[in-house]
């Protein structure tokens, strides 16, 4: 009968990638399994080989940097699974039947650019708007999706979850950038009809991609938390 790793040694096996300082606990659980089954493909050749010699050998075939790339590795992945998700979001507004509120905005805000004289004024809105929405969002929204984990637990997913909210500080930059851009052109209006245009897909664009950065990613990287680690989430 072969031997196979013990609920104890399992134990061992986690305490050994805590003390090669892999914290995360998602991230433990797939080394484990990994070392487990290299140990236990050891003693399919050598029965008689320790456990701790097994691991040791292990160990080895994870080379100088140990288990630190896996996490690199891992941390690509998770950014590579939520960008897809993201744009897998955003194409759905310019893809029948949402294409048709996408459009009607677009063409709105175009319209829009044709009754105002001054462009910068409606451009400095949107900007300000947007600031005040993703501000609001990060004091009254942002804790409704916020993951809340048992003390002593870290997880690479949750971590994944702060950065997809730290991205939009660039948000609260708009209102300055749009600013300094028309002081670049030295002017207040656009009279060209193609830019006009051009500006309003943009802008409608970004509004997509703030609401599926600040809503759909948060609530799918939640899902895909407690769908995976429900026994440590309060």
């Amino acid at each position: 009968m072969n031997r196979t790793i013990t609920n104890e040694q399992t134990d061992q096996l986690f305490q050994f990638c805590r003390d090669h300082y892999v914290n995360h606990y998602d991230i433990q659980v797939e080394l484990v399994d990994h070392l487990a089954s290299a140990i236990e493909e050891q003693w399919e050749q050598n029965p008689d080989l320790s456990f701790h010699e097994g691991l040791k050998n292990s160990f080895k075939k994870f080379g100088i940097y140990g288990f630190s790339k896996i996490k690199v590795q891992k941390e690509k992945e998770l950014r590579r699974k939520y960008n897809r998700l993201l744009w897998h979001f955003i194409l759905e507004y310019y893809r029948w039947p949402k294409v048709i509120t996408t459009f009607v905005c677009t063409l709105g805000l175009f319209l829009l650019f044709q009754v105002v004289d001054q462009t910068i004024w409606i451009v400095l809105s949107y900007a300000a708007l947007v600031f005040f929405g993703v501000l609001g969002y990060h004091f009254f929204v942002f804790k409704k999706f916020k993951l809340k984990i048992i003390p002593g637990k870290t997880f690479l997913l949750s971590e994944q979850f702060e950065k997809v909210n730290s991205a939009n500080v660039i948000a609260s930059q708009l209102p300055n950038i749009s600013y300094q851009a028309f002081n670049m052109m030295e002017t207040k209006t656009v009279d060209n009809t193609w830019i006009l245009l051009a500006l309003s897909f943009f802008m409608v664009a970004l509004a997509v991609l703030l609401y599926g950065q600040l809503f759909y990613v948060p609530q799918k990287i939640k899902e895909h938390f407690l769908e995976q680690y429900a026994e440590f989430a309060l």
